[in-house]
């Protein structure tokens, strides 16, 4: 044995295998420290980005990601302080060549993203940029997808991997949304109630008005439908109908807009009446009364806008 000890290649051997022993023993125990730190790092950022994407949350509830795409890590139902449903949020993770990202998408009840966010992004190029892009598609439609401005260039992989991320969102979220059974709950409690009001006169845009109430019978908000028409092809010059249908509080806060499809007379495919829609919904929080506009529209839908922006100052004139 000592023989076999004192040859070369032996010896090497022998300490080679006791220096792999003792660093993978080295790595294993440094792995098994920092793996539930890492994990509690990413909880922590998710929690934080939560609150982040989706105002007005207080509490939120697991939900099942069985037979959701892979990249889709947790889903959860947010709800107010009353227990109110007001969006869902999504977390989704996804490599390339460059790195990984993980991300979470707030989505409210109208199907709109409200707020998106990195919880983690490992990507050797143009981080910021990366960053900058996600941004871009908070106030559209989920089921839309287009960025809201231009995108910058140089972070090609990173920014198909975003999009990646929320095409598997995107369709997540038509497997996991349900359509509430009174959507007006939303604007105005579970509890409302709604009647004419005798003493409004119908204008050409503004057909009728409804008083909102409480359950202890207090008026909490009034209640529009609206009418506009317009060209919406400046090609052939098609002219269609928009109703819209939207909640005030008494201070005139817009607490939602509905825009029904089945009553929108332009074009109806998501490419534009899904652009309309985020448009419509990015409007809640603003007062009616100081209505001008909230920017400017993805290119082709801006003569639907322009319907929108018609009916919405006629009714803030007719308040002021």
């Amino acid at each position: 044995m000592k023989n076999l000890l004192k040859k070369p290649l032996f010896h090497y051997t022998l300490v080679l295998m006791m220096v792999s022993l003792v660093c993978g023993f080295a790595i294993g125990g440094v792995n098994a420290i920092t793996a539930p730190i890492i994990e509690d790092n990413i909880t922590e950022s998710k929690e934080i980005a939560f609150n982040k994407v989706l105002p007005g949350l207080d509490k939120y509830e697991e939900l099942d990601i069985t037979g959701d795409p892979d990249s889709i890590q947790s889903k959860v139902i947010g709800k107010n302080e009353t227990g109110q449903t007001i969006g869902y949020i999504y977390e989704a993770y996804g490599n390339n060549k460059f790195g990984s990202m993980r991300i979470v998408v707030g989505v409210n009840v109208f199907g709109t993203i409200v707020g998106a966010d990195f919880i983690e992004i490992q990507q050797t190029y143009q981080v910021n940029g990366t960053i900058s892009n996600l941004a871009l598609f908070i106030g559209t439609a989920i089921a839309d997808l287009e960025p809201s401005g231009d995108v910058i260039t140089g972070a090609t992989f990173s920014y198909d991997l975003v999009k990646d991320l929320l095409s598997d969102i995107s369709i997540t979220h038509t497997n996991t949304y349900e359509t509430p059974a009174q959507p007006y709950e939303f604007w105005f409690g579970a509890d409302y109630t709604i009647e004419n009001d005798l003493t409004f006169t119908p204008t050409t845009s503004i057909l009728s008005k409804d008083i909102v109430k409480d359950g202890n019978d207090q008026i909490i908000g009034s209640f529009y439908h609206l009418r506009g028409s317009g060209v919406y092809d400046g090609v052939d010059g098609h002219i269609g109908t928009i109703n819209l249908y939207i909640g005030l509080s008494n201070d005139g806060t817009i607490l939602g807009i509905d825009l029904p499809k089945d009553e929108f007379g332009h074009n109806t495919t998501n490419q534009f009446y899904g652009k309309v829609v985020s448009y419509v919904n990015s409007m809640t929080g603003n007062n009616i009364q100081s209505f001008g506009g909230n920017g400017d529209l993805v290119a082709g839908a801006s003569n639907s806008q322009a319907v929108v922006d018609a009916l919405l100052t006629a009714l803030g004139g007719a308040l002021s």
